[in-house]
């Protein structure tokens, strides 16, 4: 489960939607033999959850120890959209339940029913070989594999990922995985000179480290010639400031951007509004949904990760991005997949040709962002 001799440590999870995703993480860990993480933002309980719940079962069985750190306010997510069901079943109090209905003023109704129970998900919550860490603030999404084999992205567990426009990685060598751990633990700063680091926001007892968003807007404003941004949602004004400058200089910014986002759609588009009124920015519109967080910079340097360019992602959440740079095979698998998406996006060829968005819900959603 390392990298072959001549190959490049990382490899982007390509394919139809988050489906190769799926095979992989299910393939490695049938192949486990010491030890599992799994850090989740949405672990929703459905085909897929079910299905990567059973094998992650299958392999505590045999004796691997799992580690599953799973976020708390993602149950929100879990309990609003789709089929309203949560894969690692938590009683709700009265309190979180009308806060709930508030926050899903501001959701679209993508209610589906299914006869999915908590059997699966009770039978991993009791195992004793798996540990489970409840935790806030993060958006984190990472596998790693007896401490040898990663991957990271933006994909979480849930079906409609496979239809989504995502990204995942999977970074082979217990050399990455150390680096990783170091950079987790805050015992070593970000090099620029690897081919492979870490960025993260992180909070520790002294309080957040964010360290995601002034990277990026260093990214920005190094950029020379073009800059692909790939993004669910956006929102931070000091990032589309950023990009913004990036474009008034020159710099040719492409955005691949959903018809409509799953949620904070009018945020969205609010941001994109504000964004072309000031800068000549390229708009490509995606009729799947775009759940990427990727920026390709000079097409040379690759950004890409949990983190979203919105104020939850920059401002409050635990975040992971890997920044890649000097791999050219790597390089170039995510050039051809950029290719790919704008080739099956629709150029909007002016600031008029945007997508109409509600003032009023566009503010709840920026108010949801802050609170949440």
């Amino acid at each position: 489960m390392t990298a072959a001799a001549g190959t490049e440590p990382i490899r982007l999870l390509a394919g139809e939607g988050a489906a190769p995703t799926f095979d992989r993480v299910e393939e490695l860990l049938a192949k486990a033999e010491r030890s599992v993480e799994i850090f989740m933002f949405v672990w929703r309980n459905d085909e897929i959850g079910n299905r990567l719940g059973r094998a992650v079962l299958a392999a505590a069985r045999r004796g691997v120890r799992i580690r599953i750190k799973k976020d708390v306010a993602a149950v929100m997510y879990e309990r609003i959209e789709m089929n309203r069901k949560s894969f690692f079943h938590l009683p709700l109090s009265t309190l979180r339940r009308w806060k709930f209905r508030v926050f899903g003023l501001t959701f679209p109704d993508t209610y589906v029913e299914d006869d999915f129970d908590d059997e699966v998900g009770a039978a991993v919550m009791s195992h004793p070989n798996v540990e489970i860490d409840w935790v806030h603030h993060t958006h984190t999404k990472y596998y790693i594999f007896d401490e040898r084999v990663m991957l990271t992205g933006s994909i979480n567990v849930e079906d409609r990922h496979r239809g989504y426009q995502d990204y995942m990685f999977e970074i082979a060598g217990e050399e990455h995985v150390r680096r990783f751990r170091e950079r987790d633990a805050g015992l070593v700063g970000l090099d620029p000179e690897r081919e492979i680091d870490f960025l993260l926001n992180r909070i520790t007892p002294a309080g957040h480290e964010l360290e995601i968003k002034p990277r990026m807007i260093a990214a920005l404003d190094e950029a020379v010639e073009s800059v692909y941004i790939e993004m669910a949602y956006i929102g931070d004004p000091d990032l589309s400031q950023a990009i913004v400058n990036a474009a008034g200089r020159g710099v040719e910014i492409t955005m691949l951007f959903s018809r409509e986002a799953n949620i904070g759609d009018d945020l969205n588009w609010r941001t994109l509004h504000g964004i072309c009124r000031r800068a000549p920015v390229q708009v490509v519109i995606a009729d799947k949904m775009v759940h990427s967080k990727l920026m390709l910079i000079d097409n040379r340097q690759v950004i890409a990760g949990s983190a979203n360019l919105s104020v939850f992602s920059m401002r409050k959440a635990v975040e992971l991005d890997v920044v890649v740079r000097g791999l050219p095979r790597f390089l170039e698998s995510v050039q051809a997949e950029s290719r790919r998406r704008i080739a099956e996006g629709h150029p909007v060829e002016s600031p008029d040709g945007l997508k109409p968005y509600n003032r009023v819900m566009a503010g709840l959603q920026q108010l949801h962002q802050w609170l949440t």
